[in-house]
Protein backbone atom coordinates (compact mmCIF):
# COMPACT_ATOMS: atom_id res chain seq x y z
CA UNK A 1 0.00 0.00 0.00
CA UNK A 2 0.95 3.50 -0.43
CA UNK A 3 2.41 5.97 2.19
CA UNK A 4 -1.39 7.70 1.55
CA UNK A 5 -3.50 4.91 2.05
CA UNK A 6 -1.63 3.44 5.25
CA UNK A 7 -2.15 7.24 6.83
CA UNK A 8 -6.16 6.44 5.82
CA UNK A 9 -6.32 3.26 7.50
CA UNK A 10 -4.65 3.91 10.56
CA UNK A 11 -7.06 7.22 11.01
CA UNK A 12 -9.90 3.98 10.23
CA UNK A 13 -8.17 1.80 12.63
CA UNK A 14 -7.65 4.53 15.23
CA UNK A 15 -11.27 5.35 15.60
CA UNK A 16 -12.28 1.92 14.87
CA UNK A 17 -14.71 3.46 11.58
CA UNK A 18 -15.93 0.23 10.18
CA UNK A 19 -16.83 -2.07 13.22
CA UNK A 20 -20.25 -3.55 12.52
CA UNK A 21 -20.52 -2.43 8.99
CA UNK A 22 -21.13 -4.38 6.17
CA UNK A 23 -21.02 -1.72 3.24
CA UNK A 24 -19.26 1.73 2.86
CA UNK A 25 -20.91 4.75 0.74
CA UNK A 26 -18.84 7.73 -0.69
CA UNK A 27 -19.99 11.13 -0.58
CA UNK A 28 -18.55 12.15 -3.80
CA UNK A 29 -18.02 15.58 -5.13
CA UNK A 30 -15.56 14.93 -7.67
CA UNK A 31 -13.16 17.24 -5.99
CA UNK A 32 -9.81 16.15 -5.42
CA UNK A 33 -9.97 14.84 -1.13
CA UNK A 34 -13.04 12.93 -2.25
CA UNK A 35 -11.69 11.42 -5.59
CA UNK A 36 -8.45 10.38 -3.49
CA UNK A 37 -11.13 9.38 -0.81
CA UNK A 38 -12.62 6.96 -3.39
CA UNK A 39 -9.66 5.45 -4.43
CA UNK A 40 -8.24 4.74 -1.37
CA UNK A 41 -11.29 3.13 0.30
CA UNK A 42 -11.38 1.06 -2.63
CA UNK A 43 -8.55 -0.52 -2.10
CA UNK A 44 -9.09 -0.53 2.13
CA UNK A 45 -12.70 -1.27 1.66
CA UNK A 46 -12.30 -4.40 -0.69
CA UNK A 47 -9.27 -6.54 1.36
CA UNK A 48 -11.65 -6.49 4.38
CA UNK A 49 -14.71 -8.09 2.25
CA UNK A 50 -17.10 -4.98 2.35
CA UNK A 51 -19.30 -3.56 0.08
CA UNK A 52 -18.11 0.06 -1.51
CA UNK A 53 -20.68 2.37 -3.00
CA UNK A 54 -20.68 6.22 -4.17
CA UNK A 55 -23.28 9.05 -3.87
CA UNK A 56 -23.24 12.16 -5.91
CA UNK A 57 -25.76 15.16 -5.11
CA UNK A 58 -26.15 17.61 -8.06
CA UNK A 59 -26.99 20.87 -6.15
CA UNK A 60 -27.55 22.74 -9.47
CA UNK A 61 -25.73 25.92 -8.43
CA UNK A 62 -23.21 26.30 -10.87
CA UNK A 63 -24.66 25.25 -14.21
CA UNK A 64 -23.04 23.47 -16.07
CA UNK A 65 -20.06 23.04 -14.18
CA UNK A 66 -22.38 21.09 -11.71
CA UNK A 67 -23.62 18.72 -14.34
CA UNK A 68 -19.76 18.59 -15.58
CA UNK A 69 -18.85 17.51 -12.10
CA UNK A 70 -21.90 14.65 -12.46
CA UNK A 71 -20.83 13.20 -15.17
CA UNK A 72 -17.08 13.02 -14.03
CA UNK A 73 -18.10 11.12 -11.05
CA UNK A 74 -20.27 9.16 -13.33
CA UNK A 75 -17.37 7.82 -15.57
CA UNK A 76 -14.79 7.23 -12.40
CA UNK A 77 -17.22 5.01 -10.90
CA UNK A 78 -17.77 3.57 -14.34
CA UNK A 79 -14.38 3.11 -14.61
CA UNK A 80 -13.71 1.71 -11.29
CA UNK A 81 -17.02 -0.66 -11.59
CA UNK A 82 -18.47 1.34 -8.00
CA UNK A 83 -22.43 1.68 -7.84
CA UNK A 84 -23.22 5.44 -7.62
CA UNK A 85 -26.17 7.01 -6.64
CA UNK A 86 -27.24 10.23 -8.35
CA UNK A 87 -29.09 13.19 -7.44
CA UNK A 88 -30.38 16.55 -9.08
CA UNK A 89 -31.77 19.34 -6.97
CA UNK A 90 -31.96 22.85 -7.47
CA UNK A 91 -31.25 24.39 -3.66
CA UNK A 92 -31.61 27.75 -4.54
CA UNK A 93 -34.99 27.61 -5.41
CA UNK A 94 -35.38 25.47 -1.90
CA UNK A 95 -34.15 28.08 0.05
CA UNK A 96 -36.16 30.08 2.01
CA UNK A 97 -36.14 33.72 3.93
CA UNK A 98 -35.02 32.07 7.03
CA UNK A 99 -32.25 30.04 5.12
CA UNK A 100 -28.65 30.99 3.72
CA UNK A 101 -28.18 28.71 0.37
CA UNK A 102 -25.40 27.03 2.34
CA UNK A 103 -27.43 26.32 5.31
CA UNK A 104 -30.03 24.84 2.49
CA UNK A 105 -27.27 22.69 0.57
CA UNK A 106 -26.08 21.31 3.87
CA UNK A 107 -29.78 20.42 5.24
CA UNK A 108 -30.53 19.03 1.33
CA UNK A 109 -26.93 17.46 1.16
CA UNK A 110 -27.53 15.37 4.48
CA UNK A 111 -31.27 14.44 3.35
CA UNK A 112 -29.83 12.70 0.39
CA UNK A 113 -27.11 11.34 2.09
CA UNK A 114 -29.74 9.57 4.34
CA UNK A 115 -31.63 8.41 1.40
CA UNK A 116 -28.60 7.18 -0.32
CA UNK A 117 -27.79 4.67 3.26
CA UNK A 118 -31.16 3.57 3.35
CA UNK A 119 -31.09 2.20 -0.50
CA UNK A 120 -27.84 0.64 0.11
CA UNK A 121 -29.25 -1.64 2.42
CA UNK A 122 -27.86 -3.38 5.19
CA UNK A 123 -25.36 -1.75 7.97
CA UNK A 124 -23.99 0.71 5.45
CA UNK A 125 -21.64 3.74 6.64
CA UNK A 126 -21.59 7.12 5.03
CA UNK A 127 -17.16 8.42 4.51
CA UNK A 128 -17.11 11.67 4.01
CA UNK A 129 -13.64 13.21 2.55
CA UNK A 130 -13.04 15.89 4.99
CA UNK A 131 -9.05 16.34 5.84
CA UNK A 132 -6.76 18.01 8.56
CA UNK A 133 -7.04 21.42 6.38
CA UNK A 134 -11.03 21.50 7.03
CA UNK A 135 -10.53 20.32 10.16
CA UNK A 136 -7.77 23.48 11.24
CA UNK A 137 -10.31 25.98 9.20
CA UNK A 138 -13.45 25.09 10.77
CA UNK A 139 -11.87 25.57 14.53
CA UNK A 140 -10.71 28.81 13.27
CA UNK A 141 -13.84 29.59 11.80
CA UNK A 142 -16.25 28.49 14.97
CA UNK A 143 -13.15 30.74 17.20
CA UNK A 144 -13.71 33.99 15.30
CA UNK A 145 -17.55 33.80 15.41
CA UNK A 146 -17.65 33.00 19.10
CA UNK A 147 -17.60 29.31 20.82
CA UNK A 148 -17.73 26.86 23.41
CA UNK A 149 -15.15 23.97 23.80
CA UNK A 150 -17.46 21.86 21.51
CA UNK A 151 -16.48 24.49 18.72
CA UNK A 152 -12.74 24.17 19.25
CA UNK A 153 -13.41 19.89 18.93
CA UNK A 154 -13.16 20.62 15.38
CA UNK A 155 -15.09 17.78 12.70
CA UNK A 156 -15.39 14.69 14.51
CA UNK A 157 -14.11 11.45 13.19
CA UNK A 158 -17.36 9.59 13.47
CA UNK A 159 -20.92 11.12 14.13
CA UNK A 160 -24.27 9.76 14.16
CA UNK A 161 -26.30 10.76 11.32
CA UNK A 162 -30.30 9.37 12.85
CA UNK A 163 -30.00 5.82 12.67
CA UNK A 164 -27.03 5.54 10.33
CA UNK A 165 -23.32 6.62 10.90
CA UNK A 166 -20.22 8.90 9.44
CA UNK A 167 -16.89 8.40 9.12
CA UNK A 168 -14.04 10.52 7.93
CA UNK A 169 -11.08 8.41 6.99
CA UNK A 170 -9.32 11.57 5.66
CA UNK A 171 -9.03 13.40 9.31
CA UNK A 172 -5.37 12.33 9.45
CA UNK A 173 -4.47 13.43 5.85
CA UNK A 174 -3.46 16.91 4.03
CA UNK A 175 -4.64 18.27 1.35
CA UNK A 176 -1.01 18.22 0.30
CA UNK A 177 -0.96 14.48 1.10
CA UNK A 178 -4.07 14.59 -1.41
CA UNK A 179 -2.59 15.89 -4.32
CA UNK A 180 0.25 14.07 -4.06
CA UNK A 181 -1.73 11.04 -4.29
CA UNK A 182 -3.35 11.69 -7.21
CA UNK A 183 -0.35 13.05 -8.99
CA UNK A 184 1.52 9.26 -8.08
CA UNK A 185 -2.10 7.92 -9.63
CA UNK A 186 -2.12 9.94 -12.72
CA UNK A 187 -5.84 10.52 -11.09
CA UNK A 188 -7.60 13.73 -12.40
CA UNK A 189 -10.24 15.40 -10.84
CA UNK A 190 -13.18 18.61 -11.09
CA UNK A 191 -12.51 21.78 -9.18
CA UNK A 192 -15.53 24.12 -7.72
CA UNK A 193 -14.60 27.15 -9.09
CA UNK A 194 -16.90 28.84 -6.14
CA UNK A 195 -13.84 27.12 -3.92
CA UNK A 196 -11.49 30.31 -5.58
CA UNK A 197 -13.77 33.09 -4.74
CA UNK A 198 -12.42 34.74 -1.36
CA UNK A 199 -16.56 35.77 -0.83
CA UNK A 200 -16.93 32.96 1.80
CA UNK A 201 -15.58 33.08 5.27
CA UNK A 202 -13.66 29.60 4.78
CA UNK A 203 -11.60 30.56 1.36
CA UNK A 204 -10.64 33.59 3.53
CA UNK A 205 -9.70 31.70 5.75
CA UNK A 206 -7.85 28.97 3.51
CA UNK A 207 -5.99 30.87 1.52
CA UNK A 208 -5.27 33.40 3.59
CA UNK A 209 -4.74 32.88 7.59
CA UNK A 210 -3.97 29.21 7.49
CA UNK A 211 -0.68 30.00 5.47
CA UNK A 212 0.17 32.97 7.82
CA UNK A 213 -0.27 30.86 10.95
CA UNK A 214 2.05 27.78 8.58
CA UNK A 215 4.55 30.80 9.07
CA UNK A 216 4.84 30.62 12.45
CA UNK A 217 4.42 26.65 12.83
CA UNK A 218 4.47 24.74 9.83
CA UNK A 219 3.02 21.87 11.48
CA UNK A 220 -0.36 23.54 12.18
CA UNK A 221 -2.56 21.10 10.92
CA UNK A 222 -1.06 18.41 12.95
CA UNK A 223 -1.26 20.52 15.78
CA UNK A 224 -4.71 21.92 15.79
CA UNK A 225 -6.02 17.85 15.08
CA UNK A 226 -3.85 17.07 18.41
CA UNK A 227 -6.01 19.76 20.27
CA UNK A 228 -9.06 18.66 18.80
CA UNK A 229 -8.53 14.91 19.90
CA UNK A 230 -7.79 16.16 23.59
CA UNK A 231 -10.24 18.78 23.53
CA UNK A 232 -13.12 15.78 22.53
CA UNK A 233 -12.49 13.58 25.35
CA UNK A 234 -12.65 16.87 27.86
CA UNK A 235 -16.32 17.56 26.34
CA UNK A 236 -16.99 13.88 26.09
CA UNK A 237 -16.26 14.01 30.05
CA UNK A 238 -18.20 16.81 30.51
CA UNK A 239 -21.25 15.50 28.25
CA UNK A 240 -21.54 12.19 30.30
CA UNK A 241 -21.53 13.58 33.44
CA UNK A 242 -24.56 16.10 32.37
CA UNK A 243 -26.35 12.86 31.17
CA UNK A 244 -25.91 11.60 34.42
CA UNK A 245 -27.12 14.58 36.10
CA UNK A 246 -30.04 14.44 34.07
CA UNK A 247 -30.92 10.89 34.88
CA UNK A 248 -30.41 10.97 38.52
CA UNK A 249 -32.99 14.43 38.96
CA UNK A 250 -35.70 13.06 36.31
CA UNK A 251 -38.72 13.73 37.75
CA UNK A 252 -42.07 13.30 36.35
CA UNK A 253 -42.63 15.22 33.37
CA UNK A 254 -39.30 16.58 33.39
CA UNK A 255 -36.67 17.75 35.68
CA UNK A 256 -35.56 18.87 39.23
CA UNK A 257 -35.07 22.38 38.57
CA UNK A 258 -33.50 23.48 41.94
CA UNK A 259 -31.04 20.33 42.02
CA UNK A 260 -30.28 21.33 38.25
CA UNK A 261 -29.13 24.98 39.16
CA UNK A 262 -26.96 23.77 41.64
CA UNK A 263 -24.55 21.70 39.10
CA UNK A 264 -21.05 23.19 37.92
CA UNK A 265 -21.60 25.73 35.19
CA UNK A 266 -20.39 23.34 32.53
CA UNK A 267 -22.54 20.60 33.47
CA UNK A 268 -25.42 22.80 34.40
CA UNK A 269 -24.98 24.59 30.49
CA UNK A 270 -24.97 20.91 28.75
CA UNK A 271 -28.12 19.29 30.89
CA UNK A 272 -30.04 22.27 29.58
CA UNK A 273 -28.65 22.34 26.49
CA UNK A 274 -29.98 18.09 26.42
CA UNK A 275 -33.53 19.89 28.07
CA UNK A 276 -34.01 21.95 24.91
CA UNK A 277 -33.09 19.69 22.57
CA UNK A 278 -35.38 17.09 23.88
CA UNK A 279 -37.73 19.55 23.24
CA UNK A 280 -37.34 20.09 19.85
CA UNK A 281 -35.54 23.71 20.46
CA UNK A 282 -32.50 24.66 18.71
CA UNK A 283 -30.04 25.72 21.02
CA UNK A 284 -27.90 28.75 21.21
CA UNK A 285 -25.44 30.00 24.06
CA UNK A 286 -28.47 32.86 24.54
CA UNK A 287 -31.30 30.44 25.11
CA UNK A 288 -29.17 28.25 27.00
CA UNK A 289 -28.23 30.49 29.10
CA UNK A 290 -31.40 32.21 29.53
CA UNK A 291 -32.74 29.18 30.80
CA UNK A 292 -29.99 27.85 33.06
CA UNK A 293 -30.88 31.33 34.81
CA UNK A 294 -35.06 30.22 35.25
CA UNK A 295 -33.63 27.37 37.28
CA UNK A 296 -33.83 28.32 41.30
CA UNK A 297 -37.12 29.62 40.02
CA UNK A 298 -40.27 26.92 41.29
CA UNK A 299 -42.25 29.02 38.36
CA UNK A 300 -41.14 30.58 35.55
CA UNK A 301 -41.75 29.90 31.60
CA UNK A 302 -39.26 31.46 28.80
CA UNK A 303 -40.69 31.33 25.04
CA UNK A 304 -37.19 30.78 23.09
CA UNK A 305 -39.17 30.09 19.45
CA UNK A 306 -42.50 29.67 18.32
CA UNK A 307 -44.75 27.52 20.30
CA UNK A 308 -42.08 25.85 22.18
CA UNK A 309 -41.62 27.18 26.01
CA UNK A 310 -38.96 26.22 28.27
CA UNK A 311 -41.38 25.79 31.17
CA UNK A 312 -40.98 25.43 35.47
CA UNK A 313 -43.68 24.69 37.38
CA UNK A 314 -43.49 23.49 40.86
CA UNK A 315 -39.80 23.30 40.90
CA UNK A 316 -40.16 20.67 37.97
CA UNK A 317 -38.29 22.05 34.62
CA UNK A 318 -39.46 20.45 30.55
CA UNK A 319 -40.08 21.68 27.41
CA UNK A 320 -43.99 21.79 26.74
CA UNK A 321 -45.55 22.86 22.87
CA UNK A 322 -48.06 25.42 23.15
CA UNK A 323 -49.60 26.94 20.30
CA UNK A 324 -49.65 30.63 19.78
CA UNK A 325 -51.64 32.67 17.90
CA UNK A 326 -50.41 36.45 17.13
CA UNK A 327 -53.54 39.17 15.98
CA UNK A 328 -52.16 41.10 13.54
CA UNK A 329 -51.16 44.77 13.52
CA UNK A 330 -54.04 46.45 12.15
CA UNK A 331 -56.57 43.88 13.57
CA UNK A 332 -58.42 45.96 16.21
CA UNK A 333 -59.49 44.36 19.37
CA UNK A 334 -62.94 43.60 19.65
Amino acid sequence: MSGFIDKVWQTIADYDMLNGCTAVCTALSGGADSVSLLLALNVLVKERGLAISACHLNHGLRGAESDGDQRFCEELCARLQIQLITKKVNVAELSDKHESVEETARRVRYGFFREALSSSGGNTVLATAHTANDNAETVLINAVRGTGLAGLCGIPPVRGLGEFRVIRPLLGCTRSDVEGFLAENGQGYVTDSTNLSEEYTRNRIRRRVLPKIAEINPSVLQVFGRMCRSLREDNAFLEETAERALAENRTGRGYNALELSKLPAPIRSRAVRRILMEGGIEPSALRINTAAELLKNRSARYNPCKNRFFTIRKGVCFVENIEQHYRRANEKKK
